[in-house]
């Protein structure tokens, strides 16, 4: 299992905010296979987003 850190933003207000979301191996590999992977993270990330917020671009790393 790895974590992932997604950078969202509220767009009316401009803040920023960081989720951290646990990915298995599987998903791992999955969001790997696809054209975009830190999409496919984010979309794993969607759950743990609170309301008003929306991911940021190509705001996505590993946590160490």
């Amino acid at each position: 299992m790895a974590d992932y850190l997604v950078e969202v933003v509220n767009p009316k207000t401009s803040e920023e905010r960081q989720v951290i979301v646990a990915v298995t191996e599987l998903q791992l590999a999955r969001a790997k296979r696809s054209p975009d992977w830190m999409a496919a993270i984010q979309d794993l990330a969607r759950p743990l987003i609170p309301a008003g917020f929306m991911p940021m671009g190509c705001r996505v790393a590993a946590v160490h």
